[in-house]
């Protein structure tokens, strides 16, 4: 029997809010901004973007670039680094994990230029955060060790405390249990030191898993013990409900069904709230009466857990629900019900049935209707003494041939089921392999087409320069000397002779910004960085557009294709707001991570209608280099509230 165990980590957001403790009526916050000024207006902006960040993303997204617009314009340093974290939040929580990467590290690379260190470390932990939920644990952990040597160093225990907490859970998922108990024991250490009572059902019931998986069973007990007491003392519902169901599966695996169901039953009536913790104990109480042989409420309780588990479609935690149904169904003899079950776990754990596991199936099935038939037939023979050995022998043969018809059929439909969804898996990875060689060559022709512009680009540029912009240069000098030459005998003429140098000058300029828009010398000697500050500064020259650029992380040069392609994403963007977006001020953000490079491009403007989001050939080119670039374009636009392009690149 499998059951899936809980880790609940204590949340970033937490750590970064805790200005935010004290509950604020929206009305009341409302009307602070009509009369707050300075700081004070800038904090109830922060206020009221953390509390719209759950419920309504673009209200608070409002109120916090708000915010920012106002720190960046009075110098409120501290503030602009409270926004800009507070964005990172907005951003995770809807699950756009490069943005919020991006904004995380902005807070990061900003604290420590201007030395506070308050967000420094609140930066730090909430990357360790974002890189656990992705599953990358290296880079989480190397996260969290660097916010624990913060901890040290400004002496924050409280904070100590759950970073050391959060590596213990870490550690736990790598199922790296002795190191996580190490971890959750000096968390549990320091919290008792700092009389952190509230934090300590967590602890235990962490340590106690740590404990559970080490075979030290007894102390695992005593752990979930004192999580539940705990619990009870800091009013903590949700921690007692954990430590009690923590227990039912201690117990259900030591074979004390009876102790681990009631323990599954008080956990289930502590604490109903969390939707996914309900679900698990109804799932592990259908397990465990199935072990009791109550296979009724085993399955009231399996359908129960599978309406939770289809609701919330997270089949991984609960897939077993499945499992435990089809097992119930197969010892009521509802052998229809108990396939469909198990059926569907199959499917769900995208896996098929071997010949020999189907007939540990069957066999199970064929045993729970053999031990239901016999206590029938003992029960007869106990009231019909006076039937005949012949007769009581003829009834268990009939009983015996029917018991193989049914465990011959039911194998038999196994079978079937289970080759018609290998055929269908086969067809399936057939058509992906075609279609994704379809779109490889498609690719391949879009790169080669924009290879070909780019070559293209390039020998013009230079025919332009080298050719017909050295040419023009040499008609100049030859005019200017023509001119000395005939200034004695044609002193009338000279006027005109500088017109047409002054002509020949211009166009030679003019030949030259063609040559270098075509193919910038910026990008090709220094790199991406120098082109777009220098693309930027000529482009709003002539317009009455304030902008900014911002880089992180570029070092060093991007590979050739790579910095092409972003340059001329970069002036698509920056052409279509000069023609049609209206804006006064323009932000470009550039920034290089592990993986990856983003562009953000933000303006003021009008935004974008629905239409003008996918249509025209701006879009298509961006489209275009995109896919040859294996990058993705999200754009953010709401009509007279601005636009925000995201551009985000892959480097390996």
């Amino acid at each position: 029997m499998y059951f899936r165990k809980f880790i609940i980590a204590i949340s970033f957001v937490t750590l970064t809010c805790s200005s935010f403790a004290q509950l604020y009526k929206l009305d009341s916050l409302k009307s602070v901004i009509d009369t707050a000024k300075g700081q004070e207006k800038v904090k109830t902006l922060n206020r009221l973007a953390w509390r719209y960040a759950f419920n309504q993303f673009d209200s608070a997204l409002k109120y916090v670039e708000w915010s920012l617009k106002l720190s960046r314009e009075y110098n409120y340093d501290s503030l602009g680094l409270e926004g800009l974290n507070i964005k990172g939040i907005l951003y995770d929580i809807q699950g756009e994990t490069d943005s919020a990467e991006f904004y995380f590290l902005k807070t990061y690379h900003l604290s420590i230029e201007k030395e506070i260190f308050t967000y420094e470390r609140f930066s730090i932990n909430n990357l360790g955060m974002m890189y656990w939920r992705r599953g990358d644990f290296n880079q989480a952990l190397e996260f969290f060790f660097k916010a624990l040597k913060y901890s040290d160093k400004f002496n924050k225990q409280a904070f100590k405390s759950v970073v050391l907490s959060n590596i213990g859970l870490i550690y736990q998922e790598m199922k790296q249990f002795g190191k996580a108990f190490e971890y959750h024991k000096k968390a549990i250490n320091l919290r008792k030191e700092l009389d952190l009572v509230d934090e300590l059902p967590t602890s235990y019931n962490n340590l106690g898993i740590c404990y559970k998986n080490l075979q030290n069973i007894d102390s695992a007990i005593i752990c979930y013990n004192l999580a539940a007491d705990y619990a009870k003392i800091s009013s903590n519902k949700s921690q007692e409900s954990t430590a009690y169901s923590n227990l039912g599966v201690l117990y259900f695996e030591k074979g004390d069904y009876l102790v681990a169901k009631n323990y599954l039953l008080e956990a289930l009536e502590i604490d109903k709230s969390e939707q996914k913790a309900v679900m698990v104990n109804h799932l592990n109480l259908s397990g465990v009466y199935f072990a009791l042989k109550e296979y009724q409420q085993g399955i009231k309780q399996g359908l129960i857990a599978k309406e939770l588990l289809e609701r919330d479609k997270n089949f991984g935690l609960g897939l077993n629900t499945y499992k435990f149904l089809a097992l119930n169904y197969a010892a009521t003899g509802n052998n229809e019900l108990s396939l469909k079950y198990h059926a569907r776990w199959e499917e769900l754990s995208d896996s098929t049935f071997s010949e020999a596991n189907a007939r540990a199936i069957s066999k199970l099935e064929v045993e729970y209707e053999t031990e239901k038939k016999e206590k029938e037939l003992l029960k007869e023979r106990a009231d019909n003494e006076r039937l005949a050995k012949e007769k009581a022998l003829a009834e268990i043969r009939v009983y015996n041939r029917n018991k193989w018809i049914v465990g011959i059929s039911g194998l038999s439909l196994i079978v079937i089921l289970s080759a018609l969804a290998l055929g269908q898996r086969k067809r399936r990875k057939m058509q992906a392999e075609k279609d994704a060689a379809i779109i490889e060559e498609r690719e391949k022709g879009i790169k080669a087409v924009f290879d070909a512009q780019e070559e293209e680009r390039q020998r013009i540029a230079k025919d332009l320069h080298d050719g017909v912009g050295q040419q023009i240069s040499a008609v100049k000098i030859h005019l200017q000397g023509f001119k000395k030459e005939t200034a004695a005998k044609f002193p009338d003429g000279n006027s005109e002779i500088d017109n047409i140098v002054e002509m020949i000058s211009e166009t030679g300029n003019d030949i030259r910004n063609i040559s270098h828009q075509m193919m910038p010398r910026a990008l090709t000697e220094l790199g991406l960085v120098a082109a777009l500050e220098d693309m930027l500064e000529k482009s709003f020259k002539y317009h009455n557009i304030e902008y900014s650029f911002e880089n992180h992380g570029l070092e060093n040069r991007l590979p050739d294709h790579v910095e092409i392609g972003l340059y001329r994403i970069a002036q698509e963007l920056i052409n279509n707001i000069l023609k049609h977006a209206g804006a006064s001020k323009v932000d470009v953000q550039l920034m290089k991570t592990k993986s990856h490079c983003i562009l953000i491009v933000q303006d003021d403007g009008k935004g974008l209608g629905d239409k003008d989001k996918s249509d025209g050939i701006g879009m298509m080119n961006i489209s275009n280099r995109l896919r040859t670039l294996k990058g993705e374009l999200n754009m953010e636009s709401d009509t007279g509230a601005g636009t925000t392009a995201t551009i985000r690149v892959a480097l390996t």
